[in-house]
């Protein structure tokens, strides 16, 4: 079966975090019509502590054959180095507020949650575009140009608007990374990566992630 997307696991394993997140958010009413998203509270400062020498360092054991040691079935613990590894994937990735939206992100490990599913639309866009056209993705557009792309607009909302006219949308366009004449021409890829940011549910995801700058102290 066909998949919609082409992920890496450690992306997928993320994008399957935040949606978990976003459920148990729903069922406590805190996601949907009228709902109020939680913005990102800064991080304390973490005091500095003083770590006791270690003569040997800790042997890493697989999952699996932990499960085994104790006693479960071959057959049972078959899977768990996998999940393992796709639980501490999505454990390690970015919280919203580390991000510096300052800075212009050259990976997906530098968007926020919000960002990063609109970076999963687009893509699944990359993905369809390249089967039909029988290309490699990187020939269409390459994961930093989706990146850039994308925190532009979430840093300027009239980015790339299609009411600033043809010849202001093909400047902003151009000073993408990766995106050349042809590409930010009418028509191009760049104005096929417009449409999917422009659609609606990804223009509720970059406004979430626009309200999600935590507060300064006084």
């Amino acid at each position: 079966m066909s998949s919609d997307h082409d992920l890496s696991p450690y992306e997928a394993a993320r994008l399957g975090r935040i949606r978990r997140n976003e459920e148990k958010l729903r069922s406590l009413g805190l996601l949907g019509s009228g709902a109020v998203k939680p913005k990102a509270q800064p991080r304390k400062k973490a005091q500095p502590r003083k770590r006791p020498k270690q003569t040997q360092l800790p042997s890493r054991s697989s999952k699996r054959l932990r499960l085994l040691k104790e006693g479960v079935k071959e057959e049972d613990a078959k899977g768990a180095d996998s999940s393992e590894e796709e639980e501490n994937a999505a454990s390690s990735a970015p919280e919203d507020d580390t991000v510096t939206y300052a800075n212009i992100p050259q990976e997906p490990d530098h968007l926020d949650d919000s960002e990063f599913q609109v970076y999963v639309a687009l893509r699944a866009w990359r993905l369809r575009r390249k089967n039909e056209l029988d290309v490699e993705p990187y020939k269409i557009c390459q994961n930093r140009t989706l990146c850039e792309l994308l925190r532009k607009r979430r840093n300027d909302s009239d980015f790339a608007s299609s009411g600033m006219g043809e010849e202001a949308v093909e400047q902003d366009l151009l000073s993408v990374w990766g995106i050349g004449p042809s590409k930010a021409a009418q028509g191009g890829f760049g104005w096929e990566m417009l449409e999917v940011v422009n659609g609606e549910e990804n223009m509720k995801l970059l406004q979430l992630s626009r309200e999600n700058v935590p507060k300064k102290d006084d």
